[in-house]
């Protein structure tokens, strides 16, 4: 036979039907919660694909750039000694030629 004190101490041990319906419906949100999460983590994951195709694109465009601007210096460097060696040139015909050059 069965107590008072034994049907206390099953309560406490064991769920009722409605602390497990409860449960069951808590289970059910987390489900639902985390297939949520998971497509925001999806969509965040394919955003960074996409950042890291356009950062690529950008850096791709900064290295023909940086190309560019290091063949314009090189140019202008060759410039500035051919521009010195024809002013030198021409003063030195000047000077063989008794020519005044103006400036």
């Amino acid at each position: 036979m069965i107590t008072d004190a034994d049907v206390t101490k099953l309560k406490e041990v064991f769920a009722t039907k409605d602390e497990l319906a409860m449960v069951a419906v808590d289970v059910t949100e987390l489900k639902v919660e985390s297939s949520l999460l998971q497509q925001t983590v999806q969509r965040l994951e394919q955003g960074m694909e996409r950042m890291e195709g356009k950062v690529d694109n950008v850096l791709n465009k900064l290295d023909k750039f940086t190309g560019n601007i290091a063949d314009l210096d090189q140019e202008n460097r060759m410039g500035a000694i051919t521009l010195r060696r024809h002013d030198i040139q021409i003063h030195e015909l000047a000077e063989a030629t008794s020519t005044t050059i103006s400036e």
